[in-house]
Protein backbone atom coordinates (compact mmCIF):
# COMPACT_ATOMS: atom_id res chain seq x y z
CA UNK A 1 0.00 0.00 0.00
CA UNK A 2 1.57 3.51 -1.13
CA UNK A 3 1.95 5.78 2.08
CA UNK A 4 -0.51 8.39 2.82
CA UNK A 5 0.60 11.66 1.77
CA UNK A 6 1.04 15.37 3.34
CA UNK A 7 -0.35 17.69 2.32
CA UNK A 8 1.27 21.28 2.26
CA UNK A 9 -1.07 24.74 1.47
CA UNK A 10 0.91 27.55 1.49
CA UNK A 11 2.97 30.27 -0.08
CA UNK A 12 5.65 29.74 -3.27
CA UNK A 13 8.08 31.59 -3.79
CA UNK A 14 11.10 32.14 -5.52
CA UNK A 15 14.20 33.23 -3.43
CA UNK A 16 17.23 35.28 -4.78
CA UNK A 17 20.18 34.59 -1.57
CA UNK A 18 23.60 36.82 -1.53
CA UNK A 19 26.39 35.70 1.12
CA UNK A 20 27.82 39.16 2.74
CA UNK A 21 30.16 39.50 5.46
CA UNK A 22 27.76 42.03 7.27
CA UNK A 23 24.10 42.72 6.36
CA UNK A 24 24.14 46.29 5.31
CA UNK A 25 22.94 49.24 7.43
CA UNK A 26 22.97 52.02 5.15
CA UNK A 27 22.74 52.52 1.03
CA UNK A 28 26.18 51.16 -0.49
CA UNK A 29 26.87 48.78 -2.98
CA UNK A 30 27.99 45.34 -1.46
CA UNK A 31 29.35 42.57 -3.52
CA UNK A 32 28.21 39.09 -2.24
CA UNK A 33 30.57 35.98 -1.83
CA UNK A 34 28.21 33.49 -3.10
CA UNK A 35 24.35 33.36 -5.04
CA UNK A 36 22.03 31.43 -5.58
CA UNK A 37 18.56 31.25 -6.71
CA UNK A 38 16.17 28.65 -5.79
CA UNK A 39 12.45 27.72 -5.12
CA UNK A 40 11.14 28.55 -1.44
CA UNK A 41 8.15 29.60 0.43
CA UNK A 42 7.59 28.24 3.85
CA UNK A 43 5.05 25.49 2.42
CA UNK A 44 7.25 24.69 -0.65
CA UNK A 45 10.44 24.06 2.32
CA UNK A 46 8.21 22.08 4.11
CA UNK A 47 7.04 19.91 1.58
CA UNK A 48 10.64 19.62 -0.10
CA UNK A 49 11.75 18.83 3.41
CA UNK A 50 9.47 15.68 3.44
CA UNK A 51 10.34 14.48 0.11
CA UNK A 52 14.08 14.37 1.12
CA UNK A 53 12.59 12.30 4.60
CA UNK A 54 11.32 9.97 1.77
CA UNK A 55 7.54 10.56 2.44
CA UNK A 56 5.15 11.04 -0.20
CA UNK A 57 4.10 14.65 -0.19
CA UNK A 58 2.00 17.42 -2.60
CA UNK A 59 2.19 21.15 -2.94
CA UNK A 60 -1.17 23.27 -3.17
CA UNK A 61 -0.04 26.68 -4.11
CA UNK A 62 -0.36 29.30 -6.50
CA UNK A 63 1.58 31.13 -8.49
CA UNK A 64 1.83 33.86 -11.52
CA UNK A 65 2.13 32.48 -15.49
CA UNK A 66 5.43 33.25 -16.38
CA UNK A 67 9.32 31.99 -16.33
CA UNK A 68 10.00 32.52 -12.64
CA UNK A 69 7.49 30.11 -12.17
CA UNK A 70 8.18 27.40 -14.44
CA UNK A 71 11.76 27.28 -12.88
CA UNK A 72 10.09 27.12 -10.02
CA UNK A 73 7.68 24.39 -10.86
CA UNK A 74 11.12 22.69 -12.14
CA UNK A 75 13.07 22.78 -9.30
CA UNK A 76 10.53 21.06 -6.61
CA UNK A 77 9.60 18.96 -8.72
CA UNK A 78 12.95 17.64 -9.14
CA UNK A 79 13.14 17.37 -5.12
CA UNK A 80 10.47 14.88 -5.41
CA UNK A 81 7.55 17.32 -5.02
CA UNK A 82 4.10 16.30 -6.44
CA UNK A 83 3.41 19.43 -8.26
CA UNK A 84 0.32 19.03 -9.83
CA UNK A 85 -2.00 21.22 -7.76
CA UNK A 86 0.68 24.38 -7.90
CA UNK A 87 -1.94 26.87 -9.86
CA UNK A 88 -0.80 29.21 -12.72
CA UNK A 89 -2.67 32.19 -12.67
CA UNK A 90 -2.03 34.57 -16.26
CA UNK A 91 -1.09 37.69 -16.02
CA UNK A 92 0.13 38.06 -12.43
CA UNK A 93 3.91 37.72 -11.11
CA UNK A 94 5.04 34.31 -9.46
CA UNK A 95 6.44 35.86 -5.66
CA UNK A 96 9.69 36.16 -4.99
CA UNK A 97 12.52 37.16 -2.53
CA UNK A 98 15.88 38.83 -1.68
CA UNK A 99 17.68 37.39 0.69
CA UNK A 100 20.55 38.37 2.45
CA UNK A 101 22.76 36.11 4.69
CA UNK A 102 26.08 37.03 6.90
CA UNK A 103 28.88 35.67 7.54
CA UNK A 104 26.74 34.31 11.38
CA UNK A 105 23.71 32.84 9.25
CA UNK A 106 21.49 35.52 10.10
CA UNK A 107 19.69 37.12 7.41
CA UNK A 108 17.42 39.84 6.21
CA UNK A 109 14.39 38.49 3.85
CA UNK A 110 12.27 41.01 1.22
CA UNK A 111 9.58 38.98 -0.27
CA UNK A 112 7.09 40.45 -2.68
CA UNK A 113 3.86 38.68 -3.04
CA UNK A 114 1.43 40.45 -6.28
CA UNK A 115 -1.24 41.77 -4.38
CA UNK A 116 -3.18 40.65 -7.75
CA UNK A 117 -3.17 36.62 -6.43
CA UNK A 118 -6.28 35.09 -6.18
CA UNK A 119 -7.51 33.74 -3.21
CA UNK A 120 -10.22 31.24 -4.51
CA UNK A 121 -10.43 28.05 -3.48
CA UNK A 122 -12.93 26.44 -5.60
CA UNK A 123 -10.18 24.71 -7.64
CA UNK A 124 -8.72 22.61 -4.58
CA UNK A 125 -9.15 19.35 -4.52
CA UNK A 126 -10.26 18.24 -1.04
CA UNK A 127 -11.62 15.17 -1.85
CA UNK A 128 -8.08 14.12 -1.93
CA UNK A 129 -7.53 15.31 1.90
CA UNK A 130 -9.44 12.27 3.54
CA UNK A 131 -6.73 9.92 2.26
CA UNK A 132 -3.88 12.28 3.90
CA UNK A 133 -1.62 11.10 6.50
CA UNK A 134 -1.51 14.70 7.45
CA UNK A 135 -1.94 18.50 6.27
CA UNK A 136 0.12 21.58 7.19
CA UNK A 137 -0.77 25.28 6.11
CA UNK A 138 1.29 28.26 6.61
CA UNK A 139 -0.15 32.05 7.00
CA UNK A 140 -0.14 32.99 2.85
CA UNK A 141 -3.02 31.75 1.91
CA UNK A 142 -5.83 32.14 4.95
CA UNK A 143 -8.43 31.34 2.99
CA UNK A 144 -6.94 28.20 0.88
CA UNK A 145 -5.52 27.34 5.28
CA UNK A 146 -9.79 27.56 6.09
CA UNK A 147 -10.94 25.21 3.39
CA UNK A 148 -8.17 22.78 4.26
CA UNK A 149 -8.13 22.61 8.09
CA UNK A 150 -11.72 22.25 7.31
CA UNK A 151 -11.97 19.61 5.54
CA UNK A 152 -8.94 17.65 7.28
CA UNK A 153 -11.32 18.29 10.54
CA UNK A 154 -14.05 16.47 9.19
CA UNK A 155 -12.10 13.46 8.49
CA UNK A 156 -9.83 13.34 11.60
CA UNK A 157 -6.82 14.31 9.57
CA UNK A 158 -3.69 15.92 11.52
CA UNK A 159 -3.71 19.66 10.84
CA UNK A 160 -0.58 21.48 11.45
CA UNK A 161 -0.25 25.05 11.44
CA UNK A 162 3.07 26.89 10.65
CA UNK A 163 1.85 30.17 12.28
CA UNK A 164 4.84 32.58 11.38
CA UNK A 165 4.44 36.05 11.49
CA UNK A 166 1.09 37.56 9.77
CA UNK A 167 -1.43 39.69 10.51
CA UNK A 168 -3.18 39.38 13.83
CA UNK A 169 -6.34 38.89 12.40
CA UNK A 170 -5.04 35.97 10.18
CA UNK A 171 -3.71 34.27 13.54
CA UNK A 172 -6.52 34.94 15.01
CA UNK A 173 -8.42 33.25 12.05
CA UNK A 174 -6.37 29.73 11.43
CA UNK A 175 -4.97 29.00 15.38
CA UNK A 176 -8.49 28.04 16.82
CA UNK A 177 -8.68 25.50 13.49
CA UNK A 178 -5.27 23.23 13.87
CA UNK A 179 -5.36 20.62 15.58
CA UNK A 180 -1.37 21.14 15.71
CA UNK A 181 -0.11 24.91 16.58
CA UNK A 182 3.60 25.64 15.42
CA UNK A 183 4.45 29.07 16.44
CA UNK A 184 7.42 31.20 15.44
CA UNK A 185 9.31 32.80 18.54
CA UNK A 186 8.01 36.62 16.89
CA UNK A 187 4.43 34.78 16.11
CA UNK A 188 3.58 33.97 19.20
CA UNK A 189 4.41 37.58 20.56
CA UNK A 190 2.41 39.09 18.26
CA UNK A 191 -0.13 36.57 18.90
CA UNK A 192 -0.93 36.75 22.21
CA UNK A 193 0.88 39.34 25.49
CA UNK A 194 2.76 36.91 28.01
CA UNK A 195 6.17 37.54 30.20
CA UNK A 196 7.80 34.41 28.59
CA UNK A 197 6.99 31.86 25.59
CA UNK A 198 5.66 28.98 28.73
CA UNK A 199 3.26 31.64 29.96
CA UNK A 200 1.65 32.65 26.39
CA UNK A 201 1.19 28.51 24.90
CA UNK A 202 -0.48 27.94 28.38
CA UNK A 203 -2.63 31.27 27.67
CA UNK A 204 -3.02 29.64 24.67
CA UNK A 205 -4.06 26.19 25.48
CA UNK A 206 -6.87 27.55 27.49
CA UNK A 207 -8.97 29.16 25.06
CA UNK A 208 -7.86 26.97 21.51
CA UNK A 209 -9.12 23.11 21.40
CA UNK A 210 -5.47 21.87 19.68
CA UNK A 211 -3.90 19.09 20.84
CA UNK A 212 -0.48 20.10 20.73
CA UNK A 213 0.45 23.74 20.51
CA UNK A 214 4.44 24.62 20.81
CA UNK A 215 6.84 27.56 19.34
CA UNK A 216 10.43 27.39 17.91
CA UNK A 217 13.11 29.27 19.89
CA UNK A 218 16.14 29.11 17.03
CA UNK A 219 19.26 28.04 18.98
CA UNK A 220 17.52 27.65 22.39
CA UNK A 221 15.23 24.62 21.03
CA UNK A 222 11.22 24.30 21.20
CA UNK A 223 8.97 23.80 23.62
CA UNK A 224 5.79 21.85 23.27
CA UNK A 225 2.52 21.61 25.16
CA UNK A 226 0.85 18.62 24.72
CA UNK A 227 -3.42 17.78 26.11
CA UNK A 228 -3.15 14.50 26.81
CA UNK A 229 -0.36 15.46 29.33
CA UNK A 230 -1.25 18.98 30.15
CA UNK A 231 2.04 20.03 30.62
CA UNK A 232 5.14 22.02 28.82
CA UNK A 233 7.88 20.46 27.57
CA UNK A 234 11.36 21.86 26.19
CA UNK A 235 13.17 20.13 23.67
CA UNK A 236 17.05 21.37 23.22
CA UNK A 237 18.93 21.62 19.79
CA UNK A 238 22.20 20.37 19.05
CA UNK A 239 24.86 23.27 19.01
CA UNK A 240 26.06 24.04 15.86
CA UNK A 241 28.38 27.06 13.92
CA UNK A 242 25.21 28.56 11.29
CA UNK A 243 26.03 29.82 8.02
CA UNK A 244 22.43 30.02 6.66
CA UNK A 245 19.17 30.51 9.06
CA UNK A 246 16.59 30.75 6.30
CA UNK A 247 14.32 28.13 6.09
CA UNK A 248 15.28 26.52 9.67
CA UNK A 249 11.52 26.99 10.23
CA UNK A 250 10.32 25.67 7.75
CA UNK A 251 12.24 21.97 7.58
CA UNK A 252 11.64 21.95 11.55
CA UNK A 253 7.65 21.93 10.33
CA UNK A 254 8.26 19.86 7.78
CA UNK A 255 9.95 16.94 9.85
CA UNK A 256 7.28 17.96 12.50
CA UNK A 257 4.65 16.85 9.80
CA UNK A 258 6.30 13.96 8.58
CA UNK A 259 7.02 12.32 11.81
CA UNK A 260 3.38 12.56 12.47
CA UNK A 261 2.05 11.52 9.36
CA UNK A 262 4.49 8.11 9.62
CA UNK A 263 2.93 7.60 13.64
CA UNK A 264 5.64 9.18 15.80
CA UNK A 265 4.71 10.25 18.99
CA UNK A 266 6.26 13.90 19.97
CA UNK A 267 9.01 12.99 21.77
CA UNK A 268 9.90 11.64 18.80
CA UNK A 269 9.27 14.07 16.41
CA UNK A 270 10.60 17.38 18.24
CA UNK A 271 13.99 15.86 18.74
CA UNK A 272 14.27 14.80 14.81
CA UNK A 273 12.77 18.39 13.79
CA UNK A 274 15.36 19.59 16.03
CA UNK A 275 18.12 17.92 14.47
CA UNK A 276 16.70 19.13 10.99
CA UNK A 277 16.82 22.01 11.49
CA UNK A 278 20.15 22.39 13.11
CA UNK A 279 21.56 21.08 10.18
CA UNK A 280 19.94 22.98 7.81
CA UNK A 281 21.58 26.48 9.26
CA UNK A 282 25.24 24.66 8.50
CA UNK A 283 24.80 25.02 5.15
CA UNK A 284 24.47 28.06 2.82
CA UNK A 285 21.57 28.34 -0.09
CA UNK A 286 17.99 28.34 2.46
CA UNK A 287 16.63 25.11 1.91
CA UNK A 288 19.28 23.45 0.01
CA UNK A 289 20.83 22.38 3.92
CA UNK A 290 17.99 20.35 4.59
CA UNK A 291 19.33 16.73 5.39
CA UNK A 292 18.18 13.27 3.86
CA UNK A 293 16.60 10.68 6.40
CA UNK A 294 20.03 8.84 6.18
CA UNK A 295 22.16 11.87 7.03
CA UNK A 296 19.80 12.41 10.11
CA UNK A 297 20.03 9.41 11.31
CA UNK A 298 22.98 9.17 10.81
CA UNK A 299 24.05 12.61 12.79
CA UNK A 300 21.71 11.75 15.68
CA UNK A 301 23.53 8.38 15.94
CA UNK A 302 26.69 10.56 16.26
CA UNK A 303 24.88 12.68 19.02
CA UNK A 304 23.30 9.49 21.13
CA UNK A 305 19.59 10.87 20.32
CA UNK A 306 18.61 6.84 19.44
CA UNK A 307 14.72 7.91 20.76
CA UNK A 308 13.61 8.19 17.20
CA UNK A 309 16.01 6.98 14.89
CA UNK A 310 14.58 4.13 12.99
Amino acid sequence: MAEKPVICLGSAVWDTIFQVEEIPTAGIKVLPSRALQIASGMATSAAITIARLGGNVQLWSRVGDDDIARRFIRDVQGEGVDTGFVRMQPGLTTPFSTVIVDKMGERLVVPYFDPNMSVDTSWLPLDRIEGAGAVLADMRWVDGAVALFQTAKSHGIPAILDADTAPHHDLARLVPMASHVLFSEVALRSYITASSPEEALMTVAQNVGAKVLGVTLGAKGSLIWTRDAGTLQHYSTPKIVAADTLNAGDVWHGTFAWGLAQGWLIDRIVPAANLAAAMKCEVFGGRLGTPTLQALQQRAQSLGLGVWAT
